[in-house]
């Protein structure tokens, strides 16, 4: 299986912002036939609705929210339950259309191309929007520790004094093939869905307690919530069950900051 997976991952792009909106082109123009393997329409409901939960007991619902990292929208669209308006964002301009087109119609809904891990970028939508709630799936586990801060430094900007931010991510144990193994794949074969990722995106990695409170360290925030939870996947076979993948969830706050920090 190591061979079949290198061989794939030849093929990937090295810049992880190239590397998101090829793999976006490549969708909406056909030539990546297979189902997104995180896609929640097709995975079905069960952890969008415990996301929706946690985060009307959680969060401050008078204010809008950004979901980071957006794709094409299908978690976003279900954001507009919870909160006011929603703003979707992603450093694919190939996702940001996507998702425009799919839900041109949803009432409070919009959609924006930027890179969250620029913190000029997201400085500048902070002083046009004020404080909002920020939502983060399955982001911070592919990006490199310096983007991580930055991404981190960006939703800080973000959020203002009201604000908090919900993530999750996956936080599989072992290592990668641990990873591919709980997905079905084997020496043998490995699932489509699966073998479009490997080809198209960057590789998955941890993000549990540990790496958040690097991400996010207590002398700068306060953590309300955290746990366990699941990432659903799209079926890995035709007509099959959707899969998942154990993961990591926190809300959290900005520490309010004295003179003396």
């Amino acid at each position: 299986m190591v061979a079949r997976v290198v061989a794939l991952s030849l093929h990937r792009p090295r810049r992880p912002d190239r590397r998101w909106d090829e793999f976006w082109r490549g969708v909406s123009q056909g030539v990546l036939t297979e189902p997104i393997i995180w896609d929640t329409s097709t995975a079905g409901d069960d952890e969008v609705r415990q996301h929706l939960r946690a985060l009307a007991a959680l969060m401050d619902t008078s204010l809008p929210v950004v979901d980071l990292g957006c794709g094409n929208g299908a978690l976003s669209c279900r954001l507009v339950e919870v909160f006011p308006s929603v703003l979707g964002v992603d450093v694919s301009p190939a996702a940001v259309a996507a998702a425009q087109s799919a839900h041109a119609h949803v009432l409070g809904l919009s959609f924006r191309s930027l890179d969250a891990t620029r913190p000029a970028a997201a400085a500048a939508l902070a002083h046009e929007l004020g404080d909002v709630n920020v939502f983060v799936r399955g982001v911070f586990h592919v990006l490199s520790r310096r983007r991580k801060a930055r991404l981190a430094d960006s939703i800080k900007a973000l959020l203002g004094t009201r604000g908090r931010i919900y993530l999750v991510e996956t936080n599989v144990p072992g290592g990668a093939l641990s990873y591919l193994r709980g997905l079905g794949a084997t020496g043998e074969r490995i699932p489509g869905p699966l073998r479009q990722a490997i080809s198209a995106l960057p590789k998955p990695g941890h993000f549990g307690p540990r790496q958040r409170s690097r991400v996010f360290p207590e002398r700068h925030w306060t953590l309300i919530a955290e746990g366990p939870g699941v990432l659903a996947t799209v079926p890995m076979e035709t007509g099959g069950p959707p899969g998942s993948i154990p993961a990591y969830w926190a809300v959290l706050a900005p520490r309010p900051q004295t003179s003396g920090n």
